[in-house]
C-alpha cells in the first residue's frame, strides 16, 4: 500500500513523534510506500518528500506579525492546503494516517484530505479532540468537570492562565466541530482501552475507533542488572506530575534521585532542591538515546506520577522492557500497563504521600517479588506491544478505509 503519515513536528519532541517515526520505518520494512507531509524546522530528519513540508510557525516566539500567521494557521492555511494537494496528486496514496496536526498544520489538512478523496486514519494522541488545552489541567490538578465544555475553558482560562489564550483555543476547538472536522476521519486510532472510552463518552461513534496500543522498545534477551536509584524521566511539566514527585522525594534522603528532562518547571525544581537541599537528587537535563538509556540503566525505580490522562506512556513501556521496577499514578493509561502488585506499584494521582509509600515499597520489596515484577511486566510489553503486531493492526485499519 501507499500510506501517507502526517504529523506536524518532523523530530522527536515527544512521545506521539516517536509512534510516528516508529510506524514509518516499520511500514517501510514491510514494503509499503510511505509519503510523509509535516512542517520543515531546524535540525529536522532528512526526507525525500521535504519539498512539500509548509513553512514553520510557532505561537510563541518571532515578531508579532510571525505570530499572527501562526494563529490564522491554527483554524486554515492556503499554504497546507496547496502543498498537501499538489502532494496527494503527485504520490496518490491509498490512505492517510494522521497524527498530531492541530494548530501548526491546522484543521486545512483534514478537510484538503476529504476533499481529494483520502481516506483518513487518525491516531489521538492527546485530549485536543475533547479539551482546547488538550490535558483537562487547571492550575496542579486535573479539572475534567471545570473544561468538559468550551465555554468552560474561557471562563477558567485553561490555557496557560491566560484568557486570551483560552479564548483562541477554544475558537479552535469550536472550528473543528463547525467544520465537521471529527466527522471526516474514518477511523480514530485510541491507543489505550482509557482514550477509546472518552472519545465513546464525548460522543465519537464506537464504530469508528480502534484500539491500538503504541507499540515498545524490543525487550532485551539479557537486561542490564537493577540500579539503586529512583528515577523521572520526563518533561517539567506541571501535568507530568513533576511538582507531585518532588514533594514525595523530599524526605526519601535514603536514595539517590535522578530527574532527567526540562520544561517550563526546570526554575521551580531547581529553587526546591536548593530551598530544601535536597543533596540527594541530581538534575540533569533533557536526555535522548545513549543519555536516555543510562538513565534507565541505573534504576532500581522508574517513577512516572502524571496527574493528567497518560494515555500510554511510552516511559513506562521503556521502563518495564528493559526490566525496571515501575511507579505510576492511577489515572488515564497507567493501570493498563502498570497493574498494581503485578507491573509495578500504582499511587493515587496529584498524592506526594501515597507516591511515596508507593516508591518506598519499590525499593524495599524483597528480591522474590522484584524478580516476579519484572518478569510479568516484560510479559506485558512482548505480548501487547510488540512492533509486529502494532503494524498489523495499523495495517488492518487501512485496509478498512481504503473499502470504505
Amino acid at each position: 500500500m501507499r500510506i501517507l503519515q502526517i504529523n506536524k513536528f518532523f523530530s522527536v519532541q515527544g512521545g506521539s513523534d516517536t509512534v510516528f517515526f516508529e510506524t514509518i520505518e516499520g511500514l517501510r520494512g514491510r514494503g509499503h510506500t510511505v509519503v510523509e507531509f509535516s512542517m520543515r524546522r531546524e535540525g529536522d530528519r532528512p526526507s525525500a518528500y521535504e519539498k512539500y513540508f509548509v513553512s514553520p510557525v510557532s505561537l510563541r516566539a518571532g515578531s508579532l506579525a510571525e505570530r499572527w500567521r501562526a494563529a490564522r494557521r491554527i483554524f486554515s492555511s492556503s499554504e497546507v492546503t496547496a502543498k498537501l494537494t499538489q502532494l496527494v496528486k503527485d504520490t496518490r496514496p491509498d490512505a492517510a494516517h494522521v497524527h498530531n496536526a492541530y494548530r501548526e498544520l491546522s484543521a486545512s489538512t483534514f478537510l484538503t484530505l476529504k476533499k481529494l478523496g483520502v481516506p483518513i486514519v487518525h491516531t489521538v494522541h492527546d485530549m485536543f479532540p475533547l479539551c482546547p488545552n488538550h490535558s483537562f489541567i487547571l492550575g496542579e490538578t486535573l479539572a475534567e468537570a471545570k473544561l468538559n465544555r468550551l465555554y468552560k475553558c474561557v471562563i477558567n482560562k485553561c490555557v496557560n492562565g491566560s484568557f486570551t489564550q483560552s479564548l483562541a483555543g477554544a475558537a479552535e476547538a469550536y472550528y473543528y466541530r463547525a467544520r465537521g472536522i471529527w466527522k471526516k476521519v474514518d477511523r480514530f486510532i485510541a491507543p489505550s482501552e482509557f482514550m477509546k472510552d472518552k472519545l465513546i463518552q464525548y460522543g465519537f461513534p464506537a464504530e469508528r475507533i480502534r484500539k491500538i496500543m503504541y507499540p515498545a522498545a524490543t525487550v532485551l534477551k539479557n537486561i542490564p542488572p537493577l540500579g539503586d536509584k529512583i528515577v523521572y524521566l520526563s518533561r517539567l511539566h506541571v501535568e507530568r506530575g513533576i511538582r507531585v514527585f518532588m514533594r514525595a522525594v523530599k524526605d526519601l534522603k535514603q536514595y539517590r534521585v535522578v530527574v532527567a528532562g526540562d520544561g517550563p518547571e526546570a526554575a521551580w525544581v531547581d529553587q526546591f532542591i536548593k530551598d530544601n537541599r535536597l543533596t540527594h537528587v541530581e538534575r540533569r537535563g533533557w536526555v535522548s538515546g545513549a543519555g536516555k538509556e543510562a538513565a534507565l540503566a541505573e534504576a532500581r525505580a522508574v517513577v512516572v506520577p502524571a496527574i493528567f490522562y497518560d494515555l500510554c506512556s511510552l516511559t513506562i513501556l521503556e521502563a518495564l522492557a528493559l526490566g525496571r521496577l515501575v511507579v505510576a499514578s492511577d489515572r488515564g493509561g497507567n493501570p493498563e500497563l502498570v497493574i498494581d502488585g503485578k507491573t509495578g506499584w500504582l499511587a493515587r494521582p496529584e498524592d506526594p504521600a501515597d507516591l511515596a509509600r508507593a516508591i518506598q515499597e519499590a525499593m524495599t520489596a524483597p528480591q522474590n517479588q522484584v524478580e516476579s515484577m519484572v518478569a510479568a511486566g516484560r510479559d506485558l510489553v512482548r505480548k501487547n506491544h510488540d512492533l509486529g503486531r502494532y503494524l498489523d493492526n495499523v495495517e488492518a485499519v487501512y485496509a478498512e478505509v481504503k473499502m470504505v
